[in-house]
């Protein structure tokens, strides 16, 4: 069983590092609305897109025991609650945290507002979430994927509620890297994009709207396949609608998978680092040709890969 690390709540200050401020003075609001001032600075940038990620780095003079964000929309609506967890589990000194805050395929552009809080203190901010573009495409679906895309049985219901339960875990005993993640295959010719917004045609004539939570590469069976990061293959078995696959954590919340392979050179509960082999690719389970699925998601939403191809997150 995994453990959850507990840390001494202390009154919390915010220092700097940041994209928009640096050495400024803000207005941070405690209990009874009382307030405070704070210097701070945030690593979050001061805009976004659907389907990108919004970080936010938090560093303390002391240990605390639960800091977290919480964007609302232009309603005063929570949209996304992302739990914060250390990156320095071993320093004595000064602490960071992270939070990292998913944004969704159909968040609305608008201004929204990030809330940080952390103790008895919340910092708040302005998120700006731009207008993004998806693409719309039909496919058609011979007897074989019909029945794949509208099976309805126990089986397919429990593998589907499993890996939900696992995208949606954030452990503070996951691994930690920090980057830089890297593409599971050396082939650059897309099939599908992340957001594409899919009409499924029936061999029976129906049809289905639905999202793409991926990128689709285009490429021959039996292609290599690369773990994007260093982390711990939390599944590696064959199922009814993605075939053979592989989840990997990478750190809490944050996990890359991989669909449709062809076989598996990995196992659940393994450690792989970036680059390493984890199976072949192939055409199994809903596919209508050889290709390889790349998904990414963040405390359970669908992310866009591209957000994380290259980049060192802190």
């Amino acid at each position: 069983m995994r453990r959850v690390r507990k840390f001494r709540q202390v009154s919390c200050i915010l220092l700097a590092v940041g994209l928009l401020i640096t050495g400024v003075t803000a207005t941070a609001r405690g209990k009874g609305d009382t307030e405070d001032t704070t210097a701070l600075s945030i690593t979050a940038p001061d805009s976004a897109s659907p389907g990108e990620t919004v970080s936010v780095i938090i560093t303390t003079p002391d240990e605390q025991e639960a800091i977290s964000a919480v964007l609302y929309s232009m309603l005063e609506e929570p949209v996304v609650r992302a739990q914060a967890f250390p990156l320095d589990r071993d320093k004595k000194s000064a602490y960071r945290f992270a939070a990292f805050i998913p944004l969704g395929t159909l968040l609305e552009s608008g201004i929204y507002r990030l809330e940080i809080h952390c103790g008895n203190t919340i910092v708040t901010r302005e998120l700006r979430v731009e207008h993004r573009d998806f693409i719309e495409e039909t496919i058609p679906l011979d007897n074989k994927n019909t029945a794949i895309k509208s099976d309805t049985s126990k089986k397919r219901m429990e593998q589907i509620n499993k890996l939900t339960k696992i995208l949606q875990t954030v452990s503070t005993d996951a691994p930690i890297f920090p980057g830089p993640f890297v593409s599971p295959v050396s082939a650059t010719r897309r099939t599908s994009h992340f957001g594409d917004r899919r009409t499924y045609r029936y061999s029976n004539g129906k049809t289905r709207r639905d999202l793409h939570f991926g990128i689709d590469y285009g490429i021959p069976t039996g292609t290599p396949v690369f773990a994007s990061g260093d982390g711990r293959i939390v599944m590696a078995e064959s199922r009814i609608t993605t075939g053979w696959t592989v989840v990997i954590e990478h750190l809490p919340g944050i996990y890359s998978l991989y669909y449709h392979l062809d076989h598996l050179d990995t196992a659940e509960g393994e450690f792989v680092r970036a680059g390493t082999l984890i199976g072949k690719s192939g055409c199994t389970g809903l596919s209508t040709g050889p290709h390889l699925h790349w998904e990414f998601r963040v405390n359970g939403e669908a992310v866009d890969p591209d957000w994380f191809a290259g980049r060192v997150l802190f």
